[in-house]
């Protein structure tokens, strides 16, 4: 087995088993669609095996948890660096098992390879506090990436080490109000309002 393949297995059949739990049925992979709908100048192909899992309650958690897997691939390397591949997984959570979800997680990655393959101008990759449009409903139109409250911030395979980007949906009044503050006001507002990080399409807004 190869450096990636052993890292790739690592991450998803030992530290996604005991973070997550059970992972679900398999992975939804990326699609040439979503690339297209970004007008992507180019797709590599290793992107289209970047994915995401549904991993249902457990003993430990009783809401819905969705998790990327890929991103933290080491493609250009054969030996540990301080972070595996872009260093990141994204994950989101949900009071119930939700579609949506899985499409949403999927477009943030496939904008974030974008972004760290330079086709989405002059933008860093996403990281923690990061804000961006995207509309779930009428009450929840962009979202926004914080610390994980239920869930590990960090986690490490042989190639190196991963930090977990938790999306949470927030309302408009939200996101002028974490412009005007930052990011992590409103996710501390959230937590005392909701108990935690979950999305939902509609809910009432905490700013």
């Amino acid at each position: 087995m190869s450096f990636l393949e052993e890292s790739w297995e690592e991450r998803e059949e030992k530290s996604y088993k005991e973070i997550f739990g059970d992972t679900g049925p398999g992975i939804f992979p990326l699609s040439n669609e979503i690339f297209d709908r970004m007008n992507a100048k180019g797709i590599d192909p290793r992107w289209l095996t970047h994915g995401v899992f549904k991993c249902p309650p457990n003993g430990n958690r009783n809401t819905w948890a969705y998790v990327t897997s890929g991103m933290s691939n080491p493609w250009e390397t054969e030996e540990a660096e301080e972070y595996s591949g872009l260093g990141v997984e994204f994950l989101m959570e949900t009071e119930n098992e939700e579609t949506w979800a899985i499409e949403v997680l999927q477009t943030l990655m496939a904008y974030n390879l974008l972004l760290a393959a330079g086709q989405m101008g002059d933008y860093p990759p996403l990281d923690y506090g990061h804000r961006v449009p995207l509309a779930l409903s009428e009450s929840i139109k962009a979202m926004m990436f914080a610390y994980p409250i239920n869930f590990p911030a960090n986690f490490s395979i042989k190639s190196g080490s991963v930090d977990l980007l938790q999306a949470v949906g927030i309302t408009p009044s939200e996101l002028e109000a974490a412009k005007r503050t930052s990011s992590e006001e409103i996710k501390e507002k959230l937590i005392s309002n909701a108990g935690g990080l979950l999305t939902c399409k509609e809910r009432a807004s905490v700013a």
